[in-house]
């Protein structure tokens, strides 16, 4: 036969064939996939794009440069050859005053346009991006401290500013203490003005950038490499404290909830074209008893298949991108500027995924179709098939592997795929031929239809191998996700619970103290104040750092710079003791406490010897534990904490921090009122823009799982009905032989509860262990075990499982058999 012919022929069998369940469940199957797929991939992107640019309004910019001199033209230069938009920040702290209040500020000198990412809010609204000349803008804490509203004046240096808007919120505080304290908004225009910056002043220089997210990241990798040591370079991607690392747990979430996607419809095309190839044995008997070649029976079905794929490619597409509207619609309030238009060369994803899965999985059940012997349309025995060998198996998996890897863009990722997948129905085979006949032998001496029940379990031993292994891959991907996701948000939670510190005190004096503590106490405010000295790193167990450290520990910060010591008799409540143990409160020796970090990236260990120079003096002191602490607290931290002795007699100040409610926000006035020495930082504002980006994870995060879970529930409907599917015959012959409709049912729902319970035992040993390397690899969480979902998967899966059986026999046609039997 000519290709025409077979095309012809593939045409009308593929309408004849609509017909049978088989092959609905099989185009039912690329469908699922190729939108699963498609949307997955297109929602990933606007996602991941909308977070970005949430992230972006934080930083005011794509990239933020910062140096304590101005920065080069030449990168200027640089950034617009490559077609970014760039501006410059100039920022300081200085005093502003008015005729009755003095207060220290944090000013920011900015030009147009600014800034590049976001938007300054102001009350009222201003129609310029930046206050004109003569005119500024302030944040409420220094209106309120300094007991003025808009429209009065301000001095600052040798200048005075009408002040014509306050600034409720702003991207670009810039970095440092300078950062946290109430900021001033000017024209840079009016800075010369001014006068307040003179020779030595502490200067800081920011210049931003914005643009297309490759070029961005070019430049980014350049100014990487060009960095002098007094500049600091922070990303939208990377760099940012707090919203890289929650960035990169989104990002690393989307691409596990891809690749779950991936597997999901692995199990679909799987199980569909398995079923389908079974039932089309009779009839490549028929078609080589009629002459066809085993080679046209390949190729007929291969024309099948890609008639198959291109309905589904064509109404898979059209499916992806309706509920991308439909999606878009319900969130357009999940970003404040709403959810960005996602690139839509990546519609080709689903289509060409499902085409790549479709060639791979299912060319060896059409190669064994194709060698059908005739002889099958005579002797059943004939028509079952041999299995693959272990080489093609092998090269199955490999190309599995390969697809999974272009669509995700990750070998490992795509490696730790396949060996999930192939272990897990390994493991589900053994499971199946170890419990499932033991279990059928106990429910057959305790229920009238358990006999049946062995009997089919023994019947259909081959084929519940390959049940068990889809149903336990299946509970454990979606358990996997759900708990991944849990765990991610409890850790995004757990970065700014809800009493998280929004004030900070500096530069105490040891005689405020008492008076400051009583203050503090009378107005509720429950905190614990720690010394403060700086102090630099000269010794490593009696030897110079450069002799004893690697060029890449040499480059550490801590080496560079002074660092903030402090003294404890116990240990701090919010770090971790992680090796060692505390000293004694009453302890006479020169011990210290190394954060964990530091710990390992200078190699220091145990009973090691550091020694410091603070104020021209040095002392050593001894490595007793190491400590892990969180950076992102909020909470006064430290490198270094020494027993008590150490550095008493050495001048001190004293830091704490504290929470403000909005009903307290005079009280921050009244302490600078009593205590004028003092410097409060506020960072409230920052924590209400990263909390925002924060909840704006959550929800997206919520939305990809609840939709990964919907398609996981739609496979486990799929795979019941097929298997339900396959007993009408039998089920038939039972009832013609005495036995009832609620009876075959009975035995039906029993199998499936047996097979959901076994499943749900093996899927909680494997989520154990996929939750375990998600979490260290991928989403950088601490290990946790799951006791609970050892009784929670076996009976979920029971429960799944059986009220899926219960659904489709709703609909299997149960009593039109009977009427055709009797």
């Amino acid at each position: 036969m000519k290709s025409s012919q077979l095309i012809h022929l593939a045409l009308k069998q593929s309408r004849s064939d609509l017909r049978t369940f088989e092959w609905r469940a099989l185009l039912f199957a690329l469908l699922l996939a190729t939108t699963l797929a498609g949307f997955l991939s297109l929602l990933g992107n606007q996602l991941e794009k909308g977070l970005n640019r949430q992230s972006a309004s934080m930083l005011g910019a794509d990239i933020s440069l910062s140096d304590s001199q101005p920065i080069p033209a030449a990168q200027l230069t640089a950034a617009e050859k490559a077609g970014l938009q760039h501006s410059s920040v100039i920022q300081f702290s200085t005093m502003v005053s008015t005729e009755a209040q003095l207060l220290l500020s944090s000013v920011r000198a900015i030009e147009t346009p600014y800034p590049l990412r976001g938007e300054v809010i102001t009350d009222p609204p201003q129609p310029d991006q930046i206050p004109t000349p003569g005119t500024a803008w302030a944040e409420q804490q220094l209106l309120e401290r300094l007991g003025i509203s808009v429209g009065e004046t301000i001095t600052l240096g040798y200048s005075q500013f009408k002040i014509t808007a306050a600034v409720i919120s702003s991207p670009d505080r810039g970095t440092g203490f300078r950062s946290f304290s109430p900021q001033l908004m000017i024209n840079r225009q009016d800075l010369a003005a001014t006068r307040v910056i003179q020779p030595g002043s502490r200067i800081g220089y920011r210049t931003l950038f914005s643009g297309p997210e490759q070029q961005i990241k070019n430049f980014h990798a350049r100014l990487r490499e060009s960095l002098t040591p007094q500049q600091r370079l922070w990303s939208v991607y990377e760099d940012q404290p707090l919203a890289s690392g929650a960035m990169q747990n989104a990002s690393g979430f989307l691409r596990m909830t891809s690749l779950f996607g991936i597997l999901l419809c692995g199990l679909l095309i799987t199980l569909s074209l398995r079923r389908y190839s079974s039932a089309q044995y009779r009839r490549s008997a028929l078609l080589q008893s009629l002459g066809m070649r085993p080679q046209q029976i390949l190729q007929l079905y291969l024309f099948k298949l890609l008639l198959g794929w291109l309905f589904a490619a064509l109404s898979g597409v059209i499916a992806a991108l309706l509920l991308l509207q439909l999606t878009g619609s319900l969130l357009h309030t999940l970003l404040p500027a709403g959810l960005p238009a996602p690139d839509y060369r990546l519609t080709a994803t689903g289509p060409l995924m499902s085409l790549a899965l479709l060639l791979v999985i299912g060319y060896s059940p059409l190669l064994q179709i194709s060698r059908i012997p005739v002889m099958g349309l005579l002797r059943r025995d004939q028509l079952s098939h041999q299995g693959l060998s272990w080489p093609a198996r092998l090269i199955i998996l490999t190309l599995s592997g390969g697809v999974i890897a272009l669509y995700l863009g990750s070998v490992s990722n795509a490696i730790a795929a396949i060996l999930l997948s192939a272990v897990t129905i390994m493991l589900a085979g053994l499971c199946a031929s170890l419990l499932l006949p033991p279990a059928g032998r106990i429910l057959a001496r305790r229920f009238r239809l358990g006999r049946l029940l062995s009997y089919r379990i023994r019947q259909q031993r081959q084929w519940h191998r390959v049940q068990l292994g889809i149903m336990c891959l299946l509970l454990t991907l979606l358990s996997s996700l759900l708990i991944s996701q849990t765990e991610l948000v409890s850790r995004w939670r757990a970065q700014l619970p809800v009493n998280t510190p929004n004030q900070f005190v500096i530069n105490i004096q040891p005689w405020e103290l008492q008076p400051l503590s009583q203050f503090l106490s009378a107005s509720g405010i429950k905190t614990n104040l720690y010394p403060m000295i700086r102090g630099r790193i000269t010794l490593i167990n009696d030897q110079p750092p450069e002799r004893v450290l690697d060029q890449l520990q040499l480059e550490h910060n801590a080496l560079k710079r002074e660092l903030n010591l402090s003294w404890s008799a116990s240990a701090p409540v919010h770090n971790e003791l992680v090796a060692g143990s505390w000293w004694p409160a009453d302890t006479q020796e020169n011990l210290i406490s190394v954060e964990q970090q530091l710990a390992e990236n200078l190699g220091l260990k145990l009973g090691d010897t550091i020694s410091f120079d603070v104020a021209g003096q040095t002392f050593s002191a001894t490595i007793r534990n190491t400590r892990k602490v969180e950076w992102r607290s909020f909470q006064p931290n430290f490198y270094m904490i020494f027993s008590p002795g150490v550095l008493q007699n050495y001048p001190q100040t004293y830091i704490t921090s504290f929470r403000l409610s909005d009903k307290q926000s005079g009280l921050s006035r009244e302490l600078l009122k009593q205590f004028p020495s003092l410097t409060l930082i506020d960072v409230s504002q920052w924590i209400d823009q990263a909390s925002e980006l924060i909840d704006r994870l959550i929800q997206a995060s919520t939305l990809i799982l609840g939709l990964t879970l919907c398609a996981g529930l739609v496979l486990v409907q799929l795979l019941v009905s097929q298997e339900l599917e396959q007993r009408r015959h039998e089920n038939a012959l039972l009832q013609v032989l005495g036995s009832t409709e609620g009876q075959t049912r009975q035995l039906d729902i029993l199998e499936f509860a047996l097979l959901g319970l076994a499943s749900g035992v093996m899927a909680a040993l494997l989520t154990e262990i996929v939750t375990g390397l998600i979490s260290y690899r991928l989403l950088n969480l601490p290990l946790i075990l799951h006791p609970w979902i050892w009784l929670i998967l076996p009976l979920t899966g029971m429960l799944l499982f059986t009220l899926a059986a219960l659904i489709s026999h709703r609909h299997s046609g149960y009593r039109q058999l009977q009427q055709l039997t009797s």
